[in-house]
């Protein structure tokens, strides 16, 4: 019988370090299959239309940084503004005007990001807020018929979308950039599970939301109980208040109002948990 002891102990493997770039570049990634879709869809137009985005994104980033006396390197440019650009491209119409996303790119870069700090110091989703912020100062670029027209078949192009969005999905929960907590309780709150192909509840939006928006790891709980009750929240709100307004305005007014409780709701729960911890000396 051999030894155990005297059995060589093999190295253990050094653990991946995960970065906030190396984090941004797999959530880029996650993207890449739902701008494919959206540009195949939308024409050569939304893609340029994407890049001038982003350009403004990651120059008002450079701006931003240099008024605020932060030194500008590629390290700062960590990719977290090109999401946003991405996203609310995604979010906004098809056909939506270049300067109405350039404008609201800016606006979700400087209001939503900088406004309250930068990068993990923001309490609101940058992206939400400037979906919003176009909203107020431009309502009829956002909700006219010809606005929410996305191309051609509008059936084929929102299946394709909604399954774009989930195969990036799935790679962030492979990944384990986001958990499993919000989609599920979002998911499960709304029933959007038996309807995630139906074109008339936008279901793309909903994709978008589950895995891409209300998972922002800044502005979402940070403990599980916290994620679950998170996600309710914002499935029961949305739900109702599509009743009234929009789909893509319901998201975006149901997120920032979710935003604006979770630091309450991770405090309630910590202090739950210490609570019904068990005493020293009892």
């Amino acid at each position: 019988m051999t030894n155990a002891a005297n059995t060589p102990s093999l190295p253990s493997l050094p653990k991946r370090r995960v970065t906030t770039p190396g984090i941004m570049l797999t959530v880029l990634i996650a993207l890449l299959p739902a701008i494919a879709v959206r540009a195949w869809f939308a024409g050569h137009a939304w893609l340029l239309m994407l890049l001038a985005s982003c350009l403004v994104a990651i120059l008002l980033e450079t701006l931003v940084l240099r008024l605020r006396g932060r030194p500008v390197s590629l390290a700062r440019l960590d990719g977290s503004v090109l999401i946003t650009a991405v996203l609310l491209l995604l979010v906004l119409p098809a056909a939506t005007p270049w300067w109405l996303a350039v404008t609201g790119t800016g606006f979700a870069v400087i209001v939503g990001k900088h406004m309250f700090g930068g990068l993990g110091q923001n309490i609101f989703n940058p992206v939400l807020v400037g979906y919003l912020g176009l909203l107020a100062l431009f309502p009829m670029h956002l909700t006219s018929p010809a606005a929410m027209t996305l191309a051609g078949n509008q059936s084929l192009a929102t299946v394709s979308l909604s399954l774009a969005i989930m195969a990036g999905g799935l790679l962030l929960l492979g990944r384990r950039i986001i958990s499993w907590h919000i989609p599920l309780a979002v998911l499960l709150t709304t029933g959007l599970v038996f309807y995630v192909f139906t074109p008339a509840l936008n279901s793309y939006l909903a994709l978008l939301l589950v895995f891409f928006i209300a998972t922002e790891p800044v502005t979402s709980p940070g403990t599980r109980r916290g994620k679950l009750v998170y996600g309710a929240l914002i499935g029961l709100m949305s739900t109702a208040l599509t009743i009234w307004l929009p789909y893509s305005v319901a998201i975006a007014a149901t997120v920032l109002a979710a935003n604006a409780v979770t630091p309450t709701l991770d405090q309630l729960i910590r202090h739950d948990r210490k609570r019904h911890q068990p005493q020293e000396g009892v």
